[in-house]
Order: structure tokens, then sequence, then C-alpha cells
């Protein structure tokens, strides 16, 4: 579904509250490729845009459980990528007895490609169980320390992170400590303007995260 013709075509808010101006582009040394459950392809309030804004390289797959992308699959086998596919650490005991768990250490000269399953942590799990493809990649778990600051949908865990978030926390692991700064920046942002527009909530905005976004 297209953005309503008053929304802008990339952060999907209404042209007067769009924040696209506001997101850096990121010169990172690990790109992102998002698997896209179709539930989640067109909502407003998925943050995976954002994260294609900042990184130019993502790249969006809409996921099918009969008909996997063939671009997708020859981009896993694509000698130039190490593929890493992301997971949150409550689950990946489930996946992860034999399977190599990245990190830093084991880069070895190629890209990085984190693979980021967009969709409910429920969806993924049933996402993963049903794509062969993904079961043989590294994977990092992620474990944040800190509850997710994503207001938009209430989750069932306080640590459960939106996408966006689950990329920034990557990045953390990376090193690149300032990019994973601006991408949480920017869905606080997010956030805070989709909250005012859609929900006629009171705008109060982030000042700090609003500092570093027009810092950069």
């Amino acid at each position: 579904m297209p953005a309503a013709n008053d929304d802008c075509n990339q952060c999907r808010l209404p042209e007067h509250a769009c924040i696209c101006s506001l997101i850096p582009t990121a010169d990172s040394s690990a790109c992102f490729w998002l698997i896209t459950h179709d539930n989640e392809f067109d909502k407003p309030t998925n943050t995976g845009k954002l994260i294609q804004a900042m990184m130019p390289e993502t790249r969006l797959f809409n996921w099918s459980r009969t008909a996997p992308d063939e671009q997708l699959l020859s981009l896993l086998d694509d000698p130039a990528y190490q593929p890493v596919l992301l997971f949150p650490a409550e689950y990946a005991v489930e996946v992860q007895s034999e399977k190599q768990c990245w990190n830093r250490q084991t880069m070895d000269g190629r890209k990085v490609a984190f693979i980021i399953i967009d969709a409910t942590w429920q969806q993924a799990r049933k996402m993963y169980r049903q794509s062969p493809y993904l079961q043989s990649l590294n994977l990092l778990s992620l474990n944040p320390d800190e509850p997710s600051i994503y207001s938009l949908r209430r989750n069932r865990h306080s640590q459960h992170l939106c996408t966006a978030e689950v990329a920034a926390q990557a990045l953390e692991q990376l090193g690149e400590h300032h990019h994973r700064q601006l991408l949480y920046a920017v869905v606080q942002v997010f956030c805070d303007a989709y909250l005012w527009t859609r929900k006629g909530q009171r705008r109060e905005e982030d000042s700090r995260s609003m500092r570093i976004l027009e810092g950069w």
C-alpha cells in the first residue's frame, strides 16, 4: 500500500512532519538485509524504513514460505558478504546449539551483512523455522540491557526492540557507537512525530535526540 497523498514516501509521516531531512547518511562497515513479513511491509509504524533512510545499502525482501526471494538467496552465497542473522538471545538458544556465534573477532575481511527478520518476535520464530536458507547462518544474539524506546506498539517485554533498535544494537557490536546513537535518535524523533500527527498527543520532543541529529 503506497503512502497517502500527503505523506512522505520514505518516513511515511505527513509532509508537514517529515523527519527525512534530519536523518543522516551513515558510512558503516556493515549493511542490513531485512526479511519482512507481509503484515509489516506496509505498516506506517514499521521502522525498517528508518534503517533504509540512514543506511543506503539496506535491502528489503518480502518473506515467502513457498517462494524465497531469488536475489536474497544469491546474496547469501555471494563471497563478498559475511551474512549474520540477528536473533534475540531468549530465542537464540533454540536454534544456536550447532551454529557459530558471530562476534567482531570473527570478521574475515568480507562486508558484514546483518540480516533482520522484520516481524514480531513470534512471527520471527515461525519464519526462521520455515526458512531453511537461514538455518546455516552465523548468529548474533542480542541481549539489550536497557528497555526499548519504541513507543508505537506494546511489546510483551520491555527489552523487545523494534527493527531499527535491533540494527542499532548490531552497529554497537561493530564498535560503531556513534552510528548506534544516531539511529536511536532517529527512532526517538520518529516516534514523537508519529504520536503527534497520528494520535494527537502533545508534542514533547526529546531535545537530546534532536541535538544529536541537528549536530550531525
